[in-house]
């Protein structure tokens, strides 16, 4: 079978489906928190700080830490408690390096595999990524960035890239937040990621790749210009 043509296997009888569990809950309800910089880059809280900011008990949340520990998130300090990562520019440059093979793949096969009801989310997406840009809305690119993964993932349909999208994203997006008001247009990354959903959802694969990789450069030179400001 040549490479292109297993991207193309059906794989509607196996679907990657996050399970709907407290640790879920807890890692996304977490992870937002750390995104919008709720808990400052920097600061140490405990898991119990962290516990009750989410209105979980302290297991899941346990499992959760781990998560995102593993994701760059937190930093476990035995006996002293949990640290909120730093921001590094550097850092996040490595894992923008990662991310352009794997986004183009994960561009390609969405557009390729992605459903009749999947296509029509990806439309949905699109033009909810418009109206972000026409409002300026910096916390609803960041939400419904995390929607269009989500979704990029499923349509996909491999747990593995899952898993990898999972540890690069989030420290991807905190940067972003934290600097897009002082460095950057702040409408371009929503009409950018508009562009990238209505090419899956017309499951036009080059265009789709394009359009990744064209987010993948803005991503880029927005670093560049946070580290040279």
């Amino acid at each position: 079978m040549e490479y292109r043509d297993s991207l193309a296997v059906d794989l509607t009888k196996w679907e990657y489906q996050a399970p709907d569990t407290q640790k879920e809950i807890a890692y996304h309800r977490l992870e937002e928190k750390i995104v919008l910089l709720e808990f400052s880059p920097g600061v140490v809280v405990t898991e119990k700080d962290l516990a009750e900011s989410i209105g979980l008990g302290r297991t899941p949340v346990r499992e959760a830490i781990q998560q995102l520990a593993m994701a760059g998130l937190l930093t476990v300090l035995p006996r002293r408690g949990i640290k909120v990562s730093d921001l590094d520019a550097c850092s996040v440059l490595r894992l923008l390096e990662v991310n352009r093979g794997l986004d183009a793949l994960v561009a390609r096969t969405a557009a390729m595999r992605a459903t009749a009801e999947q296509r029509l989310e990806f439309s949905r997406l699109a033009e909810e990524f418009d109206d972000i840009a026409d409002r300026n809305d910096i916390a609803g690119q960041i939400r419904v960035d995390g929607e269009f993964n989500n979704l990029c993932m499923l349509a996909m349909g491999n747990e593995h890239a899952n898993k990898m999208r999972r540890l690069l994203q989030p420290m991807l997006r905190r940067f972003w937040f934290a600097h897009i008001k002082k460095a950057g247009d702040t409408r371009m990354p929503s009409k950018m990621h508009g562009q990238a959903a209505r090419a899956v959802a017309e499951g036009n694969e080059d265009k789709a790749v394009d359009a990744f990789t064209r987010i993948i450069d803005y991503d880029r030179s927005f670093v560049h210009s946070v580290i040279y400001k």
